[in-house]
Parts: C-alpha cells; structure tokens; sequence
C-alpha cells in the first residue's frame, strides 16, 4: 500500500487534535446492505447470461449470482456507467464491516462476484463463447494501488477456479472500458460451469475500488439478432438503448420538502424540467416513444403522460457508448394542484418503447417525499462527515415558504471513527442575518438528546423537541463539544449543489463552507448533510424565542474568572461539570452539589468549562492563573 493510506489511518486515529484550524474531515463509509433471505439450489442457468444490475438494489440478483462476496449494487459510486447501477468492489463485507479490522493495512482478497452455475456441456469451442463486461477502478471512490488488481476467474471440470484475465490499478481511466474474454479450452465446457470477479487490494475498508457493469455470457457472432461483434477492434455493440441513471432531481432547492409548503408556490419549488440520460451500446440511431407516469403511492393518483418530448419521439443518434440527455417537461406542479391531504409520496416513472433486445433497463425513475420534513440529502450516504474541532458548531440552512415550527429533527449518525452511544451532545435552532446563522432561536440539551445510531441503513433517528415557531429562513445544528467526541453525520456527496447550506464556527465567525480556503489540513465538504427538521405543518402563535442566548450569557456568572483554582457559578442545578483543554481533551468530569470545582491541580491557561443540568449545557471559557 501507498502512504496515501497510512496517512490516513493515522488521521483517523488522532482525529487531528494537534490542528488549530477547524475543518469537515470526510470519510469512507460501509456499503450500505439488506440481506436477502436464502433461495433453493436452482439447476443450471441455460445461456445466454445477462445481468447490468438495472433491477437490483444494494444486493446482487440471487437468481443470476451466488449470494454474499460483499459486492454493493449501486448508482451513486460512478457517474458514467453503461446502464443503470453497478456492481461495487472494495475492503467491506456486504455488513458493511472490513474484512480485517485487527490489522488496518493487512491486504489479501476482498469483494467476490460469482455466478450461479451454467450449463456449457452441450457447447463446443468453435460456438465462440465470449464474456463480455465493462469495469472501472476508482469511480468516486478510493483509487487502487498498482499492487491492487480485479480478476476473473473460470470454474474448470475438475472443481478448480482459473484465473484468465487480470487488471492492475497501474493505470486508472475515467470511463468504463469494455472486456471480452474467450472460452477457449475444453475443461470449461461442462455442466457446472461457472465464472466469478474478485478484487484484491485492502482488507481494512472501503478502500481499492472497482466496478463492473453490463456482464454478457453467450455466443458472439458477426451481425447476430442480439449483438454485434467487431473482430478488428475485439468489440461488441449490442442491440441496447438503456437507461444510465434515475430521474433528475424534481425540485429545485431540496431533494424532500413538506406538501403544504410546496404548495404555496409549486412552479417556483419545482423545476422546469427533469432529465434522464439514454445509454446507446448500438452504432445506429433509433426513434424512441417513451411514456412518463407520475402516480401518488399514498392515494393511487396517477398521471400518464405518453409519447414524451414535447409530444414527438425521442431520437437517439447513431454513437456507440454515448449518453443522450433527454429533457422531460416537469408536470409534478399540475398533478398536485388539487392535492388536499397533507402528504404525497410521488413516484415519477419514464419507460422507453425501443423494442430491443434488453427491456430490463428500459425503465428509470424517482420517488419525490413531499411530507413533514426539509432534506437536502437523498437519502443515501456515500461519505461521513464531522467537524475537526472541539467547541465548534454546524448549522444547515432552511428557507420557509410560510411560517412554521420546528417540531423535531432527524439526524443520521454514522457508526464510525468513536462509538458515541448515549453521549449528551447540544442541539440548536438558530435565525438568519445577511444570509448567516444569527442568534439563538432554542437550546435542545436535555437527558434526551443523546447519540443514537439508526437501526436500518441510511436510517434517521428522530429527536423530538417542544414546537418551536420559525419565519422565513432558520437554521438547525449542533455543537461539536470536543475533538475526542466526533459527531459523525452521513454526507450525500451526489447532492453537492447543497453544499452552500451549510455553516460552521469555530469562534465568533459564522463561515459557509463553501467560502473556506482549501488548505492542507482543511477540504470544504462538498455534498449534503444528513439532518433534516421536522416540521410543525402550521404556524404557532409563540415569540421566536431569539434572545434566549442573551437571556444565558447575562444570568449565569462563572467567578473568579481568572482564579487560582476555585471557580463558582451562580445556577444550582448545573450539577453536571466537565473541564477541557484548549484542544477540547477532557481533563475532569465530575458532579457536585456547592456550585463549584477546584482545578488547582491544572497548569495555568485557558481552559472550557461545561456546566449542564437535565435541560440545558453552558460552555464558559476560563483563566487558571
């Protein structure tokens, strides 16, 4: 392995403490799988054999592939894939832990894709068996090393796997490459035949990346009904118009929104249209009809709107291995209009007619929350995110359509870098000046508010807070009370247009971390964290409670401030105390009843004090003379 990667064992392991300036530190995360119940032993796949993953998720199809091997069926991890989904390869098991989490730089065997069996006995070699596939290394994630490979292996009569093709991560390419492979010895002819991917590379997580896509197993002839073989390049073009990714994002400003604040103005909400992409793998144009439903999973109301594209086919051009963008008119305003309940769950559905070969990848879609809470997130984490810096705050920027409250918020902590279960940590809501967080709306600190992981992945736990009434634009957050205690959030890195909605501070300063210089120890997050208010549904007659920090900072006093040892303060049921240095290591926690501590024992210098109760924590920064 690299030192890129011992570099980053040790960031994770001192979580930078030594580091003045505060930071989002971004992180891998587990592939995200629900395992499938087990299926009967089945006979023998018949040929041809076909899987691009189209109709998969997170896990592979256990009627084409054996399960487990730890591979992650996905469309976030590569942005350029022949059709869609992919096949994903790294250090993770398909629970998403590492192969070897006793040993952070062990390397060896990691993801393994093997097919269920395939009669091949009735084949001969001069039938011209080809396999066929795309792969990539790297895609959005962790690049390979040179001493990294993905092979493929043939399962021969005599029980044994047999390497036939291998690929190193000496060279790495930005788009998905094409690989065909012969059956070329008798020993594979047999009855149980099988053929299986497997990556190499290291085994302590989601590190060495490959993908593969569009895997093809049949005879290949010149200008046969279902492909076409070019013997001079040692290509195919199959007879194939495929979808390569979902339906564009419907609405403009999040990924998920309350029905009723949409809408107020559901023209200015959504946007004029949707876009899906067509992946062409033929050299020859063709005249697509295509039909877009839209149909609300809550109530049934459906919309079919056929022959899209302004009322006329679609034309996809003559240009093997090219996308073609299509752009759909975005009806979602017009199919709500009359709306009258308080949620809709909408699932926005466009299928081609193209009459081809492949009709499993001639549909895409995308299902649109519209319920009681604001998402910038799509739901999905492909990273981890936390700030590198004790005492420092995160807030994420939302702009109301009408007045609301804040009835709860959903956060999707990660279990990753320090296991926080049941750890206090400080939730706020705060009002808006020039575009920036202000001042304090309320205060969320209580026995409550703790760590909770989320039982299901990319699952949200929920905090519920008494209503809390906001206008306009507000913000929701948390205070990052020390560096030894992370707050590690999911980032959605496929919703980067968002990153601008948030903010953080270290000191006096609200930054947009967007606005952050890069530097060597500190890299702007770039996608959506995953936290999300809860709202009310209607407008409370309460006061935004926007001096409630003013209220904390003129009634408690902490004194003498500087002292000698013993430092007081004046609120009887702040019993709970813990003291941290200036890089937020926690030196002292302790409970008392008289009100105050003594750090007689502590060097002279700056140090924070936290003081809470079961409702409210208060950090005062302190002078040990």
């Amino acid at each position: 392995m690299t030192m890129k990667k011992y570099a980053f064992i040790s960031l994770l392991l001192i979580f930078l403490g030594q580091y003045s300036l505060a930071q989002f530190q971004v992180i891998p995360l587990p592939k995200v799988q629900n395992p499938k119940p087990s299926a009967a032993k089945v006979a023998a796949l018949s040929l041809p054999f076909f899987d691009d993953f189209s109709t998969s998720f997170n896990t592979q199809d256990p009627t084409k592939w054996e399960k487990n091997g730890g591979v992650f069926i996905n469309n976030t991890f590569t942005t350029n894939h022949p059709t869609l989904n992919v096949a994903t390869f790294d250090g993770l098991k398909a629970d998403g832990n590492p192969y070897d989490f006793s040993n952070s730089f062990a390397t060896g065997t990691t993801d393994t894709l093997t097919s269920l069996s395939i009669d091949l006995s009735k084949n001969n070699l001069s039938d011209s068996l080809y396999l066929s596939f795309y792969y990539m290394a790297q895609g959005l994630g962790e690049r390979p090393d040179t001493q990294d490979s993905l092979r493929v292996q043939f399962y021969t009569n005599g029980g044994r796997w047999e390497t036939v093709w291998v690929d190193s991560g000496k060279v790495i390419s930005n788009k998905f490459i094409q690989k065909l492979i012969p059956i070329r010895r008798q020993i594979y002819l047999h009855g149980d035949f099988k053929f299986r991917f497997q990556a190499f590379g290291r085994r302590s997580g989601q590190f060495d990346v490959w993908h593969i896509d569009y895997v093809y197993l049949d005879k290949f002839s010149i200008n046969s009904v279902a492909r076409e073989y070019d013997r001079t390049t040692k290509t195919i073009s199959f007879t194939d118009y495929a979808f390569q990714s979902p339906i564009s994002s419907v609405l403009k400003k999040y990924n998920a929104m309350p029905l009723n604040q949409f809408l107020v103005n559901p023209e200015r909400e959504q946007r004029d249209s949707v876009k899906a992409n067509i992946f062409s793998l033929r050299k020859s144009d063709i005249s697509v009809a295509g039909t877009l439903t839209l149909r609300n999973l809550i109530n049934n109301q459906t919309l079919v709107i056929s022959k899209t594209g302004q009322g006329a086919n679609i034309i996809v051009p003559a240009l093997s291995n090219q996308i073609t963008n299509i752009n759909l008119k975005n009806p979602l305003a017009e199919f709500l209009k009359n709306e009258k309940s308080s949620r809709a769950v909408v699932k926005m559905k466009f299928e081609m007619d193209t009459q081809d070969f492949f009709r499993m990848n001639d549909t895409t879609s995308r299902t649109l929350v519209l319920d009681n809470y604001y998402a910038y997130d799509d739901g999905s984490a492909e990273q981890a995110a936390f700030l590198k810096k004790g005492f420092g705050r995160t807030m994420v920027q939302f702009i109301l359509n009408k007045p609301d409250a804040v009835t709860g918020v959903n956060i999707n902590f990660q279990p990753t870098v320090t296991n926080l279960t049941g750890k206090r940590f400080t939730l706020q809501l705060l009002s808006n000046k020039n575009n920036k967080p202000d001042r304090i709306v309320k205060t969320i600190s209580d026995s409550t508010i703790t760590v909770r992981y989320p039982n299901t992945p990319n699952g949200f736990v929920q905090y519920k807070i008494d209503s809390v009434a906001v206008v306009d634009t507000f913000y929701v957050g948390y205070v990052q009370l020390a560096d030894d205690e992370p707050l590690v959030l999911g980032l959605d890195a496929n919703s980067p247009e968002f990153s601008n909605r948030h903010f953080y501070n270290i000191s006096n300063e609200w930054v947009n971390v967007t606005d952050a210089q890069r530097t060597s120890t500190f890299v702007p997050i770039k996608g959506s964290l995953m936290i999300r208010p809860v709202m009310a549904g209607k407008e409370i007659k309460q006061k935004p409670l926007a001096t409630e920090e003013e209220i904390a900072e003129r009634n408690l006093v902490v004194s003498p401030n500087p002292s000698s040892g013993i430092f007081r303060w004046n609120n009887a049921t702040l019993k709970d105390v813990e003291v941290f240095d200036i890089l937020g290591k926690s030196l002292l926690q302790v409970r008392t009843d008289n009100q105050e501590v003594n750090l007689q024992h502590l060097n002279t210098g700056m140090y924070f004090l936290r003081l809470s109760n079961e409702k409210d924590t208060f950090v005062r920064k302190i002078i040990k003379e």
